[in-house]
């Protein structure tokens, strides 16, 4: 091949020069304009598959947790919709008879209470913004002390939005605000008052 080449005129071998000179700068060529942007455009296109995969990922997780703050959203409805549901609703004076009445068939309490009065209802000033109203019962009886105890133990306890507040004692017959259990035979007067919540109306 050397030998070929050695036996080749000037003319031709400046030619052969000149052809591998075109090739070469023909490839660096290539290089520099076809495969560099090619490989920089390639480096961009990974960084942008990982870029997208990333906010892929972080979408995903996000829909998970839309998804988890929805189930929540929904369980605390439920909730909310079961406490309301024992909340005060529709005709107050109604209300305090048949919640009354249910409470009094969980067990036989020796309390007297021969009446409930119309309530007051009015705003919850303690908390501002409160979404509920609230209904107060002044209610009056009679009973034994450790009857009357019971009772309202587990009347509170029954109704969780309900409050006995304000409680005053004497003996039976007697207005006074004593508080001290005196006969355990004899019979006492009591007054106090019935806060319950009032249910907001349905929005249409």
């Amino acid at each position: 091949m050397i030998s070929d080449i050695k036996q080749l005129s000037t003319e031709k071998k400046q030619h052969l020069v000149g052809v591998a000179i075109g090739t070469v700068l023909v490839l660096a060529g290539i290089y520099v304009f076809v495969i560099l942007p090619a490989q920089a455009s390639l480096v961009k296109i990974r960084a942008s598959i990982v870029e997208a995969e990333k906010k892929a990922a972080d979408a995903l997780k996000l829909v998970k947790s839309a998804e988890a703050e929805d189930e929540k959203l929904a369980r605390r409805l439920e909730q909310l919709t079961s406490m309301e549901a024992t909340m005060v609703s529709g005709d107050p004076n109604l209300w305090i008879r048949l919640t009354y009445e249910k409470f009094r068939t969980q067990a036989p309490y020796k309390v007297e209470i021969p009446n409930f009065p119309s309530p007051i209802v009015g705003d919850m000033a303690m908390i501002p913004d409160f979404p509920y109203k609230s209904a107060t019962y002044r209610v009056t009886g009679t009973a034994h002390y450790h009857d009357l105890g019971k009772f309202l133990a587990e009347f509170e306890n029954y109704f969780p939005y309900l409050r006995v507040m304000n409680l005053n004692l004497g003996p039976e017959g007697v207005g006074g605000t004593s508080t001290s259990e005196g006969d355990s035979q004899e019979k006492l007067a009591f007054n106090f008052e019935v806060a319950a919540l009032v249910r907001p109306p349905k929005k249409n």
